[in-house]
């Protein structure tokens, strides 16, 4: 008889493991709900914020400077109050700094003034991230992204960017980079590395010494609607093909297109095949007799490309507008609210008992 006593005991335990395993799923998780930190209110260092969020924070960071080396390392948002004087510097006495290093999918970074370091922004092996509305200068690299995809960099200003270039995309895919002012730099915008499918489109690059735009080595690229003025070169082309190149304007640049490829040429490539069509060439000499703003002949770039469609006259340039600083938090809060609103909606929604037949 006490041997049938353990296993009743036994069995009714087990009957009660396995409601409570099955229940679980109705009981549902327990998350920490998305909170905005302040530096240096609750942190005095933008790091030790990042350390202490969790998942989906927002990090608010006051008007300073903050000499700082920052890894981000989870999905957070980093928003600084102010772009021209919430300011991480990447000190040029020190070496190899990077004021910060994105290592996580999903990173906003939004309203800061990154200075000097050898890249103002770096991105590694990440996608989903959203790089806008901030200033990078005195860096070596403005913002270098490598082997990451699916990231928008939009609506940054870089000044002054020395040695490299003001964006550098290396083994990176359908990238944006979207309405950047780019001034003042060795290079703007460089495609490089098989980094295929990227959209570079409404950027202003002005008075860089080098080229506006480089492909290199990179395929099934679109680059559309940007102005390239008083610069090196225009656009160069290296060993890249299928690329779009659509209504943008090459205006007074000391080259507007280098397209020879020489060098790989003598190693027996052939010229680089790229689509071609309405854009503006500020040394394009042909007429328009028709008056439909297309040029009547052909702008050749090379033997084998041409653009069959110059506009004669330029396309409007795209200039960063100023945005007002006070909105940058109320509207981060407000996202998060409208998001915390609709998540508890469907918790309370997935909590009621479903109608079932009697």
């Amino acid at each position: 008889m006490p041997l049938m006593g353990d296993r009743r005991t036994a069995l009714i335990l087990l009957l009660i493991l396995c409601s409570v395993l099955v229940s679980f799923p109705e009981m549902g998780i327990v998350k920490a709900e998305p909170k905005t930190i302040v530096v240096p209110d609750d942190y005095t260092t933008i790091q030790e914020a990042i350390d202490n969020a969790v998942a989906d924070d927002t990090i608010y960071v006051k008007q300073g400077i903050y000499h700082e080396n920052i890894g981000i390392a989870k999905p957070v948002s980093l928003i600084g109050e102010d772009r021209d004087s919430t300011i991480i510097d990447g000190a040029p006495s020190e070496g190899y700094r990077v004021p910060i290093s994105i290592k996580c999918d999903r990173v906003n970074i939004s309203g800061f003034t990154l200075r000097y370091g050898y890249a103002g922004i770096q991105i590694g092996e990440v996608k989903f991230c959203s790089i806008s509305g901030n200033k990078i200068t005195g860096a070596t690299f403005g913002i270098r992204s490598f082997k990451s995809s699916s990231n928008n960099i939009t609506e940054n200003i870089f000044e002054s960017i020395g040695l490299g270039s003001a964006i550098r995309l290396e083994h990176a895919t359908q990238n944006l980079i979207h309405r950047n002012y780019i001034s003042s730099c060795v290079e703007g915008i460089q495609i490089m590395q098989s980094s295929n499918y990227n959209t570079v489109s409404e950027n202003t690059i002005v008075n860089c010494k080098d080229p506006g735009i480089r492909l290199q080595n990179s395929d099934w690229n679109t680059v559309t609607r940007n102005t390239i003025k008083n610069s090196g070169v225009g656009i160069s082309i290296y060993i890249a093909n299928n690329n779009f190149v659509q209504n943008n304007n090459f205006v007074d640049n000391i080259m507007e297109v280098a397209a020879d490829e020489w060098y790989a040429r003598q190693w027996g490539y052939g010229y680089s095949l790229n689509s071609w069509k309405e854009n503006y060439w500020s040394d394009y000499n042909g007429t328009d007799n028709d008056g439909d703003g297309i040029g009547d002949t052909p702008y050749i770039i090379n033997e084998v490309n041409q653009d069959n469609y110059p506009l004669m006259e330029p396309m409007e340039s795209y200039v960063i507008p100023e945005f007002p600083s006070w909105i940058i938090l109320p509207l981060f809060l407000a996202a998060t609210a409208f998001a915390l609103a609709v998540r508890k909606k469907r918790l309370h929604n997935s909590s009621k008992p479903s109608n079932q037949l009697l």
